[in-house]
């Protein structure tokens, strides 16, 4: 083989699968870096894309109650992005001091409405008297930061939510709009509840169904139990409803 043929043929197979063989993901947009490693922090990201900005990218967490908190916000159906430790905001504490605090995320849904959230183990801000400090936290908020705080603990996280939206996260990751488009059409011509395993047949297009009724679940076109892990056996329905953040 000549020594011009190798990248002759690179240039041809990148023309032709137009250049998408692998798009590393975007980095993390956090403003504060943890460690690596530490005593305090165990630092680990997930990739996600949001509908804001339909690229795959870093979000990282220094916990696992933040990471399980960050799978759960990016399954919401009406979220459009998610910023992962967005710069400080100043507020006076209950004490009379002035301090700083960085929620660990801020999400933005459609619509406009941003909301701060601050996620720690449940006694540490019991002790902590934490929701005292996040009243004083949104009094102070600056003007457009966010409608609404809220502090998340891991009595806000069921344990099989964060399961299924682990799942979903995954099967994001591999898109099929054919798939999407025929359960789709099929949602569209329900008329009350039906299991996945008959829906999956009548798609014929079996695993890929499962991965696209999925999304759908959680795209808010068919309705079904979060709080009960999502299989061939669970129950659906078409949705008419609004989601709202």
């Amino acid at each position: 083989m000549a020594s011009g043929e190798p990248a002759a043929l690179a240039r041809n197979m990148t023309s032709f699968f137009d250049d998408d063989f692998y798009r590393p993901p975007a980095p993390t947009t956090a403003g504060l870096m943890f460690p690596a490693r530490s005593k305090q922090t165990v630092r680990g990201f997930t990739l996600a894309k949001t509908p804001a900005e339909q690229h795959w990218r870093q979000i990282i967490s220094a916990s696992q109650g933040e990471r399980e908190t960050c799978l759960l916000t990016l399954a919401m159906p009406n979220l459009w992005n998610l910023f992962d430790q967005p710069k400080p905001v100043s507020f006076v504490e209950i004490d009379g001091r002035q301090r700083t605090h960085r929620f660990d995320y801020l999400a933005e849904f459609r619509g406009g409405k941003r909301v701060a959230i601050a996620v720690k183990p449940f006694e540490r801000a019991k002790k902590l008297n934490f929701k005292a400090s996040l009243r004083a936290i949104k009094r102070d908020l600056p003007v457009g930061f966010a409608d609404k705080v809220v502090l998340v603990t891991e009595r806000e996280r069921h344990r099989v939510e964060v399961q299924n939206a682990e799942l979903l996260n995954f099967f994001r990751r591999c898109p099929d709009t054919e798939a999407d488009s025929v359960i789709s059409d099929l949602t569209n011509r329900l008329f009350g509840e039906i299991s996945l395993t008959e829906l999956i047949s009548k798609s014929g297009l079996g695993a890929r169904a499962f991965r696209a009724a999925f999304r759908a679940i959680y795209a808010g076109s068919l309705i079904a139990n979060t709080r009960e892990l999502i299989t061939n056996n669970s129950i659906v329905a078409p949705s008419g409803e609004n989601h709202e953040a």
